[in-house]
């Protein structure tokens, strides 16, 4: 019965969330979900500076065996990951929005998914934007 009850709050948390999303202004909903262009470009760079900081702290960390040289990795890792924000204008909350907007909007997904195979070129010597 208490398996039952939670199933039914949380569908009928679902259906309240549904119907306020659905009483938002489309205006509204597509500032959210559809950032422009230039935002996708930064976000791009951002996403890829991103894995290369994570790529080098897990390098690290797998070599560092006591608990201080991995805390400072941490630290460093953070460092980089907010400095990289400031580099591409964008707050830690754009980040998200716009990884929501990925995630939920095709649309979005393709511009994104574009943006990258031009990065990727343009970082193997072929032309880009």
């Amino acid at each position: 019965m208490k398996t039952y009850r939670r199933v039914a709050e949380s569908g009928a948390a679902l259906v309240m969330l549904l119907m306020a999303m659905a009483t938002l202004p489309a205006s509204a909903q597509s500032q959210e979900t559809e950032p422009d262009q230039e935002r996708l470009l930064q976000f791009a760079k951002a996403h890829v500076a991103f894995n290369t900081a994570r790529d080098e702290f897990h390098g690290k960390v797998g070599r560092v065996h006591d608990e201080d040289g991995r805390q400072r990795a941490r630290v460093e890792l953070q460092r980089q990951l907010a400095g990289i924000l400031v580099e591409q204008e964008l707050t830690q909350e754009e980040y998200d929005e716009i990884t929501l907007a990925i995630s939920l909007d095709a649309d979005v997904r393709a511009m994104f998914d574009e943006i990258l195979v031009e990065l990727a070129r343009a970082g193997s010597g072929g032309e880009s934007r």
